[in-house]
């Protein structure tokens, strides 16, 4: 993200409710004063690649985003303000959603290795299998990545993903009483599990690995990490991992500073 010391970031999101609570939650825990806005498709990701491959094939250099996403909004109003306001940064946050048999994990991985600048064309955040991921551990074994797995039969939709959830992170659930040290933590557990799967060399010392958080954060290959979840899916496993939560690292200095002062206090990612 660049260093303009006042933002307004355009978050183009799934849902019209779990992600945007999130989100919003996020930049209250944080107390970040740049504008943002939050614009819901509606949508989930694969329908997404559909429509924008009808309009513009796979040349991805040649997709105006903005007025792509305009022509989904049903509100003509939401689509003029999308059009006429101006942007530092965007962001696009959705679910993989594997159980969806319109998947093409090739065209999602053309996507997700486009946008990859916030600043520039913008950044993909997927959700391993939805938003409801950023619960998905437990505090007392999430230093592996044996906590991170879903059963096949979870993955698929013959369980419902919120119900498997619930019996592990339910404290979680009420997303407006995250604080920011939660929020750190929370995206500590998830940062470890993205570089666990994408780089080998990565120390299990959940200590040193997210030491500086935002660092840990902007680290994560998001495209190694969605190819490592497709083979992992392939092979009938899969990590549970939210990478939308990430966002909040293009404030580094505001993530550390919460972050060390868990870490202070004593609690660190044991907050959770």
């Amino acid at each position: 993200m660049n260093n303009a010391s006042v933002k307004n970031v355009l978050l183009i999101v799934e849902g019209a409710k779990r992600e945007p609570q999130l989100m919003e939650r996020m930049f209250d825990s944080f107390s970040l004063a740049d504008d943002h806005q939050i614009i819901h498709v509606e949508i989930n990701v694969h329908d997404f690649l559909d429509k924008l491959f009808q309009e513009y094939g796979c040349d991805f250099e040649a997709v105006d985003l903005r007025s792509f996403v305009a022509e989904l909004l049903p509100d003509k109003d939401d689509a003029t303000e999308l059009l006429e306001s101006s942007f530092t940064d965007t962001l696009l946050i959705f679910d993989l959603d594997p159980q969806d048999n319109r998947h093409d994990f090739k065209r999602l991985e053309l996507m997700q290795d486009y946008y990859c600048d916030s600043t520039d064309m913008g950044q993909l955040y997927l959700s391993y299998p939805s938003v409801e991921a950023y619960r998905d551990f437990d505090p007392l074994k999430y230093h592996s990545l044996d906590d991170a797995l879903v059963p096949s039969d979870v993955i698929f939709g013959q369980r419902s993903y919120k119900d498997w959830v619930a019996r592990r992170g339910d404290s979680l659930a009420d997303i407006g009483r995250i604080d920011g040290f939660t929020f750190a933590c929370i995206i500590a557990v998830h940062a470890l599990r993205s570089l666990w799967l994408t780089n080998e060399q990565v120390t299990q010392n959940a200590n040193e690995s997210v030491a500086d958080l935002a660092a840990a954060v902007a680290g994560v290959d998001h495209s190694e990490l969605l190819l490592n979840e497709i083979g992992r899916l392939q092979n009938g496993s899969f990590c549970a991992c939210c990478t939308c939560i990430f966002f909040i690292a293009n404030w580094p200095k505001r993530l550390n500073d919460v972050w060390n002062k868990a870490i202070k206090r004593g609690l660190g990612i044991r907050l959770l």
